[in-house]
């Protein structure tokens, strides 16, 4: 019994020490609650501002490479332009200018093979370009007012359309060394000289002696020269031949060219070739003191300041009571009128076309871009000859009526051939100029009329 008392007495003490210990738990102050886990943070989802991913598109690009332009120039242009458009590749291919011409024709011809964005040089070519109108329409940053309006309507248009924008410009004038002239004590050509004072200088500087020749003979017909006679090859509207290649205007710029060929103060076209460097022309003759004038371009211009020739630049010469007309160009730029990515090739078209292109590869290279507030830039604005030669750009060009009749150039010209090959090689006389022009009428009738239909005029 003493056993079960004592057990039931330790029993209570336990049950006593519990109720002990639950009070003063009670009494002291309340703990924090315990944290709640933390809630596993949901999957981000995609923000409709972020930008998504796409595929770059491609571009094929078919260019040349010049002293106005290298290959290295423009890749480093198509860089700048993809740092700037990630979503555009340009697949750039170089070719050399005779199968630049062979490709484009085949693949145009073909339907085919076609580069996207391209030069388009050729007037036949014309009706494969694509219409621009509606992207410059609808790109607020892009204006055609920045352009040369020369060199914008002599290469951008045809017709009533915008089938390309112009790259670069360029343009013929008289370059004449002022040594040759020193030495020979003949005063340099005045910005307002004539044709015929043209003849006279060239006949008093040359000297056959020191093998040593005036001046040099015109490309070809229906040039600079010949529109300063007001001399065409057909009528405004393209339907008539007779009174126009016939015409007194241009019997008397044929005219002219005999004679300066017969007063012998030009070279041959042997002499040029024999003496001169492939593909140069005259300028070696030039630069050598062997041609005291000649008629060369900007890319010369620059080969002269190279060689730190002593030099001058005038116009080429023209008729007092006639307009002035110069023999400029620029390289019609264009895309493909079947190309399968037609916005992203008007992006690179008017970035290499436009302000950025053409800045970037007058800076790395020899352009003179076709943009004034551009050429401006150049770094040797101030020098005497670029000066002379940003006067040239002003004057009317040849290439606005040459332009408006590619039929000239498509067709007509090789059927009049005959008349200028037989005064630069000297096998017809004065008199027969007339009736040489008066028997080309037929033929040049008929490649006109077979061709209006074809290009328009």
């Amino acid at each position: 019994m003493k056993n079960l008392h004592a057990s039931r007495h330790f029993a209570f003490g336990l049950m006593l020490l519990a109720i002990v210990s639950m009070a003063m738990v009670a009494c002291v102050a309340p703990a924090a609650p315990a944290p709640a886990p933390a809630e596993k943070p949901a999957a981000a989802e995609p923000s409709a501002e972020e930008p998504v991913t796409e595929e770059a598109v491609t571009i094929e690009w078919w260019t040349v490479s010049s002293e106005e332009y290298s290959e290295e120039a423009q890749q480093g242009m198509i860089d700048q332009f993809e740092a700037e458009h990630p979503n555009i590749k340009v697949d750039m291919t170089i070719l050399p200018d005779s199968a630049f011409s062979e490709k484009m024709t085949t693949a145009l011809g073909a339907g085919e093979g076609v580069p996207d964005v391209a030069f388009f040089w050729d007037n036949n070519w014309f009706p494969e370009a694509l219409e621009l109108t509606p992207f410059i329409e609808a790109d607020p940053d892009f204006s055609t007012d920045i352009y040369f309006p020369g060199f914008f309507k002599t290469r951008a248009t045809w017709g009533d359309k915008i089938v390309g924008l112009p790259l670069g410009v360029g343009a013929n004038f008289v370059m004449y060394n002022k040594d040759v002239f020193d030495e020979a004590g003949v005063a340099y050509p005045s910005e307002d000289w004539t044709p015929d004072d043209f003849i006279e200088i060239a006949t008093q500087l040359t000297d056959t002696d020191v093998k040593r020749w005036g001046g040099d003979r015109p490309r070809g017909p229906y040039r600079a020269v010949y529109f300063n006679y007001g001399a065409r090859p057909y009528s405004d509207d393209s339907t008539t031949v007779e009174g126009y290649l016939n015409g007194p205007e241009s019997l008397a710029a044929y005219t002219w060219l005999w004679d300066l060929i017969n007063s012998g103060s030009t070279p041959t076209p042997a002499d040029i070739e024999v003496l001169g460097t492939e593909g140069t022309g005259p300028v070696d003759l030039f630069l050598a003191g062997r041609l005291a004038m000649a008629t060369l371009n900007q890319g010369h211009m620059l080969n002269a300041v190279e060689a730190d020739a002593n030099f001058g630049i005038v116009p080429e010469p023209f008729l007092a009571d006639k307009e002035s007309y110069v023999h400029g160009w620029a390289l019609t730029s264009s895309i493909w009128k079947d190309t399968e990515h037609p916005d992203e090739a008007w992006q690179f078209l008017s970035y290499w076309v436009g302000p950025e292109g053409q800045k970037y590869l007058m800076e790395n290279g020899n352009l003179f871009p076709s943009i004034p507030s551009v050429l401006e830039q150049y770094e040797h604005a101030d020098e005497e000859y670029a000066q002379a030669f940003f006067k040239v750009l002003e004057q009317e060009q040849d290439a606005e009526w040459l332009m408006e009749h590619p039929c000239y150039r498509g067709a007509v010209q090789r059927a009049v051939g005959d008349v200028w090959d037989k005064i630069m090689f000297g096998t017809m006389e004065r008199d027969q100029i007339q009736a040489e022009l008066d028997a080309l009428v037929p033929a040049a009738q008929q490649a006109l009329d077979d061709c209006v239909p074809r290009l328009g005029g």
